[in-house]
């Protein structure tokens, strides 16, 4: 059963799409058949990913009925992973992203074609708006991005007001992945204090235990449009992103160890 979740948060700047793309390519490099989508209208996977180079169409067009989802689904050169954009977007098409949104016809394009993937991952728009919902209310999980800067830390708690409004009346299976703490610099003093700080005010089980340090290998990788694992001098921060897939992986399966009932609990054979 493939998985989709939305790597959102209420502050743009936190690395939601960077997050994506390099999650994602982890994920793949585990094992996983990952795809990448764009929800966001400034088409922030598509240029991360240089998907230009192979198609301008995306979820825009699956929306106006002018492409196939064959046309958009774009996969990378090993055909284990695959990219949609947005599309490309005149100032009018944002308006209409939010109507088809607020329809759930987003959404629900969205999950038709996520079958064939283990992973869906959604990059989200910053805010609280109708295709933010639209996404989580598409997804079984969310992702939540953050840096450590007071003005992120303290606008939380509005943001997942709005999971849970979204879990008690769109999506009652929608849950949190985790609250990742993002592009943090352990040598900035302000960052620590706020870090600190971020870490009383919430459980501990919130948070993943893997940590994306800040590193300059990012902004090089986004130069040349690529996730920081295939470059050959930022192994220090592609490991992270390992550690995070694997993580996300042990969740998954921690989440899953209900077991059954006694009465239907037979042997392996």
């Amino acid at each position: 059963m493939n998985k989709i979740i939305a790597i959102a948060c209420h502050k743009g700047g936190v690395g939601k799409t960077t997050t994506v793309l390099n999650l994602g390519f982890s994920l793949n490099r585990l094992g996983q058949k990952v795809m990448l989508i764009d929800g966001d209208p400034q088409g922030g996977i598509a240029i991360a990913s240089n998907l230009k180079k192979r198609t301008t169409l995306g979820i825009i067009n699956l929306l106006k009925n002018d492409a196939r989802p064959e046309d958009v689904i774009i996969p990378t050169r090993d055909k284990t992973m695959s990219v949609v954009g947005i599309g490309a977007i005149e100032p009018e098409d944002v308006l209409f992203l939010e109507k088809e949104a607020l329809r759930g016809n987003l959404g629900r394009t969205i999950q038709s074609i996520a079958d064939g993937f283990d992973y869906i991952l959604l990059d989200s728009p910053a805010g609280i708006g109708g295709i933010v919902t639209a996404l989580l209310t598409a997804s079984s999980g969310v992702i939540i991005p953050i840096n450590c800067r007071s003005i992120v830390v303290k606008t939380i708690p509005g943001f997942l007001k709005l999971i849970n409004r979204v879990r008690d009346k769109l999506n009652p299976s929608l849950r949190i992945e985790g609250m990742l703490i993002n592009m943090f610099n352990e040598n900035n003093r302000s960052e620590t204090e706020v870090y600190n700080e971020v870490m009383k005010q919430f459980p501990q089980t919130v948070f993943f235990n893997t940590l994306i340090p800040f590193d300059e290998n990012v902004e090089r990788a986004s130069i040349k449009a690529v996730p920081v694992g295939i470059l050959p001098k930022a192994q220090n921060i592609a490991r992270a992103y390992i550690d995070l897939a694997t993580e996300l992986k042990i969740r998954e399966i921690q989440g899953n160890m209900g077991g059954v009932a006694d009465e239907y609990a037979e042997g392996l054979f």
